[in-house]
């Protein structure tokens, strides 16, 4: 399959505000869809603000930035006639991404991104995207996505208040909606439940939400700078949306030396907003981010 040139992430979300016109008949089946995609490189200077916003210790290409890339090769897959739900309308609940080898290089980069199938007893609400980027046939970072195709229906059962373990040592955020234009800005994710309380009512928000990813991209820097080493995983679990402006708690614990759970309370509520494993590398650690650089709140 020959590669076709990845459009920005602004261009992709254009292009998906004409899915809303799709209306599948009950659950259809996932067609096997499978793209090939490439992009010239990775821009030095826009990881370097992708950095500096987080405060990211270290030089190196941030594992949660890899995730740019790959939601772009989601888009770009979706917008395939054949894919039958409308892209404005699904919920990122879960995802996963993986260093696998160092990014030394900014030459051309080769997304390969497939849409799962289906198994028996898979939620059918549900799909599941797997995106490989490599180059020069060297996997670099791989990212698995799943989001839910409706609200669903019926009562949400109620549970007890949740709270963050107390062995995880805790630190409060807080999140202004200018925060999130600011990342908006820096990710090219402008879509508008983040950055309009109005049109995220259009979609059964009560108000603008944080992106999930600027969640983790801010749990993925606190856990390196705490940890003075690189993050080669995270696997981050979207149990509800984080209501702008917002007041947080981000805890994690290591059940070893690199690895461990994590958990971003909205204490407000009593519940978690996103819950997860990481994993750091074992090699060589990282410098702290220059002094220059300022946390973005």
């Amino acid at each position: 399959m020959p590669a076709q040139a990845l459009s920005s992430l602004p261009g992709l979300l254009l292009r998906a505000v004409a899915t809303l016109q799709r209306h599948p008949q009950g659950r259809p089946p996932l067609p096997a869809l499978q793209g090939h995609f490439e992009v010239a490189g990775i821009a030095n200077t826009h990881v370097a603000r992708y950095r500096q916003f987080f405060a990211a210790p270290g030089s190196q290409v941030p594992l949660t930035y890899f995730y740019l890339l790959a939601q772009r090769a989601q888009i770009a897959l979706m917008l395939d006639a054949r894919f039958p739900h409308a892209i404005p309308g699904l919920i990122h609940v879960r995802n996963e991404l993986r260093l696998h080898a160092r990014c030394r290089e900014t030459s051309r980069l080769d997304l390969h991104v497939s849409l799962l199938p289906h198994r028996p007893g898979d939620d059918e609400r549900r799909v599941k995207f797997v995106v490989n980027i490599s180059t020069a046939g060297r996997l670099l970072a791989s990212c698995i996505s799943e989001y839910q195709t409706g609200r669903g229906t019926g009562k949400r059962q109620t549970a007890g208040p949740e709270a963050l373990p107390g062995h995880y040592v805790t630190t409060d955020w807080a999140v202004a909606p200018a925060t999130i234009r600011r990342y908006a800005f820096v990710s090219g994710d402008c879509n508008p439940i983040h950055l309009s309380s109005l049109l995220a009512r259009a979609f059964g928000l009560r108000r603008a939400i944080a992106h999930g990813m600027y969640v983790i991209g801010r749990v993925a820097a606190d856990i390196e700078r705490s940890n003075g080493r690189q993050l080669i995983a995270i696997d981050a679990h979207f149990r509800r949306p984080v209501p702008l402006p917002a007041r947080l708690s981000f805890g994690f614990a290591a059940t070893g030396g690199t690895q461990g759970d994590f958990g971003v309370l909205l204490p407000d509520e009593q519940r978690l907003a996103v819950s997860g494993a990481w994993e750091c590398g074992a090699g060589e650690t990282l410098e702290p981010p220059s002094l220059s650089v300022r946390r973005r709140n």
